[in-house]
């Protein structure tokens, strides 16, 4: 659908503008750039929502055929993430320097993997689908959003040791709230993790007879979720 790559496109422009724009902000101590970039990256949202949206709707089915319905919806989850916390505290937490730059990449790749939309193939057709894949999506934006925070935390504290104030990272939480954020998201998307992980098993015997096949996507979801189980 043509609105539907002008708006990909769109989506991908603002958010490379707003990337270079919030890296500059950061770097060179410019506030007035960085409430700049809260002005493209709440359009680039709005687009990529409707995108979203749109997507489900002419479909019928939730966003997660192929690498470029995953770029859009795991991009909105983080976003949406972003969003909110920015709309809590009308302040730059910081995670964006994270997830503007990371939904950029998704969706550039996708959009270079696939152009056109790809037919729903015949595993994709169940009820399992929606479930599955929105606990996969919603952890992936907790992880991402829990990154960012860890970026920032690393940065800010290598300039606290130092002892340089001035910068632009001082005017970002705590190091304490940051932490705490941290963990929350952390712990948030372990538990949506978990719940992937288990409706993915009962959405596979429904399909193969088995809960599991140690699948190699399987084996890694398996290792990662105990990774940050480990780190909780």
């Amino acid at each position: 659908m043509m609105y539907e790559t002008l708006l990909v496109w769109g989506c991908i422009y603002l958010y490379a503008l707003a990337s270079f724009i919030l890296l500059t902000g950061f770097v060179f101590n410019k506030e007035r750039l960085l409430r700049i970039s809260d002005y493209l990256i709440l359009p680039a949202f709005a687009g990529q929502t409707v995108l979203f949206v749109g997507r489900w709707i002419r479909t019928g089915y939730f966003p997660a055929n192929g690498d470029l319905e995953n770029a859009i919806t795991g991009g909105w989850f983080a976003m949406a993430f972003t969003v909110y916390l920015f709309m809590k505290t009308k302040r730059q937490s910081g995670v964006a320097l994270f997830t503007v730059p990371v939904t950029l990449l998704l969706l550039g790749y996708g959009v270079m993997r696939e152009p056109v939309p790809l037919p729903l193939s015949a595993s994709f057709k169940s009820s399992w689908l929606l479930v599955h894949v929105f606990f996969a999506q919603l952890a992936f934006g907790s992880y991402a959003i829990a990154s960012g925070y860890g970026l920032v935390y690393l940065l800010k504290d290598n300039k606290q040791r130092k002892g340089i104030v001035g910068t632009a990272l001082d005017r970002l939480p705590s190091l304490e709230v940051m932490d705490e954020s941290m963990f929350r998201f952390v712990l948030y998307g372990f538990i949506a993790d978990a719940i992937m992980i288990v409706s993915g098993a009962i959405w596979a015997k429904d399909l193969w007879g088995n809960y599991w096949a140690w699948d190699p996507v399987e084996v890694w979801s398996l290792i990662s979720w105990l990774l940050y189980g480990l780190s909780i």
